[in-house]
Parts: C-alpha cells; structure tokens; sequence
C-alpha cells in the first residue's frame, strides 16, 4: 500500500471536522423543514449540505497549514492523473451502475418513463461537482489520519457510520420510511468500504472516488420514474459481498503494505 503520507487531517483535526460538518450542515436541514421542496425526486433541497465536508476541511485546513494546506487540498480534485498504471480500478469507479441495473432486474419492477440521455449527463456533471464536495473532505481530509488510527476497514467503518448518520435528517425530508433508511443506510455504510478501498488503491485519488460517487447518484436517478422505485435492499447483498472481496484481498492500510 506505501507509506501513509501527511495530509491536511491530522490524528486531533479528524473529530473538530466531524463537529464542523454537522455545525455547517444545521442550516440545511433546517431549511428542509421550512422549505419542503425537492430538487429531484427523493432529493429534499438539505441535499445540498454535500458541500460542507469540503468547506469544514478547507477551514479547518487553513487554520493548520494556511494558503498553501488550503491550495494543496483543493488541488486534490483534480488528482486522477494518480490513477495512472491501475487499469483495473476504472472497472471498480463503474461498480455501482453494474450493481444498479442488476438489483432492478432482480427486483423485477415494471418499467417506467427514464430520464433523457442529456439529463443524464448534466446529473453527472452535477453530482460530480457533489461528490467533490463531499470527497475533498472524507478522503481528502479524513480518511488517512483515521487509517493511520484504526486500518483501513476500521476507518472506512467509523466514516461510514458517520456519513450513513449525516443522511437520515435529508432521507426524512424526502418522505423516506424508517425502514427504507436503514437499508440505505445499510448501503452507504458498505459503500464507504468499498470506496475506501478505491481511495488507497487507486493512488490516493479523491478524483476517482468523486466519480465512483457521481456515478452511485446518477445510477439511482437513471432508473424509471427517477429512480422513485429504488429499493436499497436489493443493491445492499451484492454491495456487500464486493466490500467483504476487497476488504480480504487488500492490505491493511496501517500496516503499510502495498
């Protein structure tokens, strides 16, 4: 895996920055009460906290390191050029539209009117843009210092628990039962695995994880009606045999192993 490399976290700024998450999300969620409108269906408008990770590691880094840490975080966005040489990880970024399209199958539903090729492809673009919001703080600023603490699983569990947590105000804003939660948050916490695992094993790359992110969103919205007849628990099985896979055939990131 290599040697673990400084980033803008360190072991003390990982839980400040969880409590700054929740302190930058609190306006949304409150908005989402008061304005119980959705930007698409299932997306309550608290959706848009997707862009508090990245704004709590950007001011938590500044106080660190300054202009540069800030820049240095930034520039992450744009690190796929970290991916060279790993052909196999563009398979992994795919995974979740594969899972997708098979849980829909499996599940047997009838068709329904699907978003346009074009809506599709602005979703990407947007969800992209959501993604960094969200990746530029887990893995950006994260995820290695609670590696070094806890391994590579243990990490991707604790930020996983964390993240599912972080969604269910939104999932209730958008009218989501309990039990429809907890399978979703069930999904969210597997997906953090895997997406751990894409992280250390695609050299680090936030880039990378963002798309796998995007593509994760755009898959759910791409099924019939939006995606209005998405049931978690069937992505949540085969979601979980792929974590358990990766999780056995890769090194811990913490014993520094490549």
């Amino acid at each position: 895996m290599g040697r673990l490399r400084a980033t803008t976290g360190d072991g003390e700024g990982v839980a400040p920055f969880f409590g700054l998450v929740l302190a930058l999300s609190l306006p949304f969620w409150i908005l989402g009460w008061l304005a119980p409108v959705q930007v698409l269906p299932g997306l309550p408008v608290s959706a848009l906290m997707a862009f508090t990770p990245a704004l709590a590691a950007a001011l938590l880094a500044t106080r660190s390191g300054g202009r540069a840490a800030l820049l240095g975080l930034l520039a992450r966005a744009g690190d796929a050029g970290r991916m060279r040489g790993r052909a196999a990880w563009p398979l992994l970024i795919l995974l979740m539209p594969a899972l997708g399209l098979a849980a829909w199958l499996v599940q047997g539903a009838g068709p329904g009117p699907g978003a346009p090729a074009w809506v599709l492809a602005a979703m990407l673009v947007a969800f992209f843009v959501g993604g960094l919001g969200e990746e530029l703080g887990w893995c950006g600023f994260a995820i290695e210092p609670l590696a070094r603490r806890f391994g590579e699983l243990g990490a991707a569990l604790r930020l996983g628990a964390f993240w599912a947590a972080w969604h269910v105000i939104p999932f209730l804003q958008a009218g989501r039962t309990w039990d429809w939660i907890a399978w979703q948050g069930l999904n969210i916490l597997i997906g953090r695995v895997v997406m751990t695992r894409l992280y250390f094993g695609a050299g680090r790359s936030v880039f990378a994880v963002a798309l796998f992110h995007a593509l994760d969103n755009v898959a759910a919205f791409a099924l019939p009606m939006f995606g209005a007849a998405h049931d978690p628990r069937f992505l949540a099985a085969s979601l979980a045999v792929v974590a358990v896979v990766l999780s056995l055939l890769a090194p811990d990131a913490r014993r520094g192993r490549a």
